[in-house]
């Protein structure tokens, strides 16, 4: 039976069954020296056909995880739990509690830290146009890399303002589906990367050896994340702003960081609970959604662009939208003034015109009386 082969089908995210592919080849690996990748079902079966001490098992494959992060640490082990339950072997909670307890802090070991805006606009500056456009979408909408990678054309709204794109269901993290606004300089960055895309393409179809390559690829950037991490990793190196982390040997400055750029930023400008809605956090996207519509977050979206700008001045956007705001008031205050000397006009006009009917009426009773008296007058001259 292909026990690893079922167990990792169960899940529908790719990501996840890579994920889990991995920490089982671990585990097999802290066991047998010959486990593979390509052996995983081999060495599954031969591992729950033999007597095992599995709480030993589990011990040493801790110990083999020692100087990874804590996080890291608790995810496989809660995956080869997960796996070993799904095979019908099941260890006491007080084995599992003891074993979490050995796991030291709860924080990711790597001290990455958010770049500053001139820092992101020199990485940028040594990328090529597909390189900034991927990282413009991501620093401007919060969206994560393998959504962004996996999002076709036909996904993109760029004639909207502000433009967006359409997050499907089986590419989110969540399942859900949601909106993801980017920039005007994201806009800019891929009006010109759809220009020369399908010449991008042509030339990697004609290099590729190892991946195949078509050129009706839907996506909007038809490369893999090991490319898009190569195209963060060199233009960082060009840009002298490559720090490793001393404990992980890890950059410090890496691609999801722009997440934490994104929410820092906007979350000063409009309300935190939007921006964690935008960023697909699960426990937001619900009430937001049901609150607001998507005229609503684009408005939002809007007043919050100027701080994710990398290119403009955006002391002088905000500054621009101050004294429009401020021209804005006016012009409303003077249309108000208009409007009320309009509407006394108006008043006047139809006082005007009811005084005009009096005083036709008056001169018509006038006109008549003043006919009568000549018919007296005339009556009395033929008397005499």
């Amino acid at each position: 039976m292909s026990k690893v082969k079922n167990f990792l089908e169960s899940y529908d995210n790719i990501g996840t069954r890579r994920n889990l592919s991995n920490t089982i080849k671990l585990f097999f690996g802290s066991i047998y020296e010959e486990a593979t990748p390509e052996n995983l079902d081999e060495m599954a079966e031969k591992y729950f056909s033999t007597e095992r001490d599995y709480e030993k098992d589990i011990r040493n494959f801790l110990q083999s995880l020692n100087g990874s992060a804590p996080l890291t640490i608790r995810l496989k082990l809660s995956s080869i739990k997960t796996f070993l339950i799904e095979n019908e072997v099941e260890l006491s909670l007080k084995f599992w509690r003891m074993t979490n307890r050995k796991i030291k802090g709860s924080r990711a070991l790597t001290l990455d830290r958010i770049p500053t805006t001139s820092e992101f606009k020199k990485i940028l500056l040594h990328m090529s146009i597909q390189g900034k456009a991927l990282y413009l979408i991501l620093e401007s909408s919060g969206m994560r890399i393998g959504e962004l990678l996996k999002s076709n054309i036909d996904d993109l709204y760029l004639n909207e303002e502000p433009a967006r794109i359409q997050i499907r269901g089986e590419v989110t993290k969540t399942g859900n589906s949601r909106h993801a606004f980017f920039s005007s300089e994201a806009k800019e960055a891929v009006t010109e990367w759809l220009k020369v895309r399908e010449d991008y393409l042509r030339a990697a179809i004609g290099k590729s050896h190892l991946y195949n390559k078509v050129s009706d690829d839907p996506r909007l950037f038809p490369f893999n994340s090991s490319t898009a991490y190569c195209l963060w990793k060199n233009a960082l190196h060009k840009a002298g702003l490559n720090g490793r982390d001393k404990s992980t040997n890890r950059e410090k400055l890496h691609p999801h960081v722009l997440r934490k750029f994104f929410r820092t930023r906007l979350a000063t400008v409009i309300p935190v609970d939007i921006v964690e809605a935008l960023m697909g956090h699960e426990g937001y996207l619900t009430e937001v959604y049901r609150r607001y519509s998507l005229e609503d977050l684009a408005k939002f979206y809007l007043k919050g662009e100027p701080s994710l700008l990398v290119f403009t001045d955006t002391q002088k956007v905000v500054e621009l939208h101050k004294a429009i705001e401020e021209k804005n008031i006016q012009l409303q205050v003077l249309v108000n003034s208009l409007a009320s000397e309009n509407q006394n006009m108006k008043v006047e006009i139809v006082n005007v015109k009811r005084e005009s009917v009096e005083i036709k009426n008056k001169m018509k009773s006038l006109e008549a009386t003043l006919l009568e008296m000549s018919k007296i007058v005339s009556e009395m001259r033929k008397g005499n």
